[in-house]
């Protein structure tokens, strides 16, 4: 018995070593099952993962990317329909001399396909006797509108006051000063909305308006300044650019880079200086365009025939690059950059233009960056102007994207107000 008792625990012991073996192989192999099911799992749980994260970048990616307007899309298509030249003439606004349409040449110049027209009533005579009523001008204006590919500007100084060009039809308007001094600017949102009417009453479509020069009514533009304090004139000129553009009408901020600290000289008859520091103009001066070019998004900012020394020594504001590069880039101003009248003896040493010099000029302007040159009084000048630019395009000196870029913000504004269709 006792031998077969030792080998029956001997037997046993061998089958309970198997057993614990077998456990064992049978356990490590659930554990490498489980480890590669959970690493498969984990695998696939990223893969998937990190093509959801992507997708959903993507996605946010496409979601916040800024959508082009309809209006950028529509210039963009206008654009691409232009020739070389149609698209400089784009940047040219013409005036013309007298009432007749053909002997002035304005229908010449129409014909070249010039972005815009200004009427000059007090200089050049456009509301003369033989075309002294309402219904003239229309017509007139219907008929540039008519005669143009793409539809013009038809522009007008029209302030109130001292350059209340359309009183002859419709009275007195109040000046800047008046407004101002009423203590209410919505005085000055609702008389730009009665102009605005008036205006496309006459079938013109932007005012070259308002005033936001800073100074008092002691200086030779007298009531054409709404304040000597900065922010006085940002308040009342941006409720009345507010009043022009909630109607219909683009307005203009004039005249940069500030008259209202100038030496006191007509730039109709020499060049202005403004000798204040940077700093001093930034408190003073150039309030106004700050404020209202944030607040109002004005359809354009006019450059005009100063000397501001602050910003450049040697050049008059509307040909110097770096007066425009501070209205881009310091201001932020987006918009249309319009010249004043390219005829003005302080561009050209205190003494009227020839045809040629004004060439020159126009096609600095535009070289510099001014969206829009105002003062052709010919088809010469217009042809000579997109000569010009031509040339200097041809000669790597001023790029077409430049010019582009020019165009679109006309036709952006002109979609914008109704201009073109």
């Amino acid at each position: 018995m006792r031998k077969d008792d030792k080998a029956y625990k001997k037997r046993r012991s061998m089958l309970y070593s198997f057993f614990v073996f077998c456990s064992v192989c049978l356990l490590s192999g659930c554990s490498s099952l489980s480890a590669n099911s959970n690493a498969n799992s984990t695998t696939s749980s990223s893969a998937t993962s990190g093509r959801s994260s992507a997708a959903s970048a993507k996605i946010m990616s496409v979601a916040t990317k800024p959508a082009i307007d309809a209006a950028t899309l529509k210039a963009q298509a206008i654009l691409k329909t232009m020739s070389p030249d149609d698209k400089i003439a784009q940047m040219i606004m013409v005036e013309f001399v007298n009432t007749d349409y053909v002997s002035s040449g304005l229908q010449q110049m129409v014909a070249q396909h010039v972005g815009g027209v200004l009427y000059q009533p007090d200089g050049n005579g456009n509301f003369d006797a033989s075309c002294a009523t309402v219904a003239c001008v229309q017509a007139y204006s219907a008929q540039i509108v008519a005669d143009e590919t793409i539809a013009p500007l038809i522009a007008i100084d029209e302030e109130g006051g001292l350059v209340d060009k359309v009183s002859q039809f419709y009275g007195n308007s109040p000046s800047a000063e008046t407004l101002a001094q009423s203590g209410d600017p919505k005085q000055a949102y609702n008389q730009a909305q009665r102009d605005a009417s008036e205006l496309k009453q006459l079938g013109i479509n932007v005012d070259f308006a308002p005033v936001v020069d800073v100074g008092p009514d002691s200086t030779q533009y007298g009531s054409r300044f709404f304040s000597a304090e900065p922010n006085t004139v940002a308040l009342y000129a941006g409720a009345f650019i507010k009043g022009l553009q909630d109607s219909g009408i683009p307005g203009t901020l004039k005249h940069f880079s500030g008259l209202g600290s100038s030496n006191g000289i007509d730039p109709h008859k020499g060049l202005p200086i403004v000798t204040k520091s940077l700093n001093d103009l930034q408190s003073s001066d150039f309030v106004p365009y700050q404020e209202i070019i944030q607040q109002d998004n004005p359809a354009m900012v006019m450059t005009t025939d100063v000397l501001t020394q602050a910003l450049d020594p040697n050049t008059p504001a509307e040909l110097s690059p770096k007066v425009i590069d501070y209205l881009r880039h310091t201001l932020n101003f987006n918009g249309v950059i319009v010249t004043d009248e390219l005829h003005m003896d302080g561009l050209y040493n205190n003494s009227y233009p020839n045809p040629d010099q004004l060439i020159q000029a126009g096609v600095q302007t535009i070289s510099v960056g001014n969206d829009l040159t105002e003062g052709p009084l010919s088809t010469y000048e217009v042809s000579g102007i997109i000569s010009g630019v031509e040339a200097k395009i041809q000669q790597g000196t001023l790029s077409q994207s430049q010019i582009d870029q020019s165009v679109l913000r006309i036709l952006k504004m002109k979609i914008k107000y109704g201009i073109i269709k």
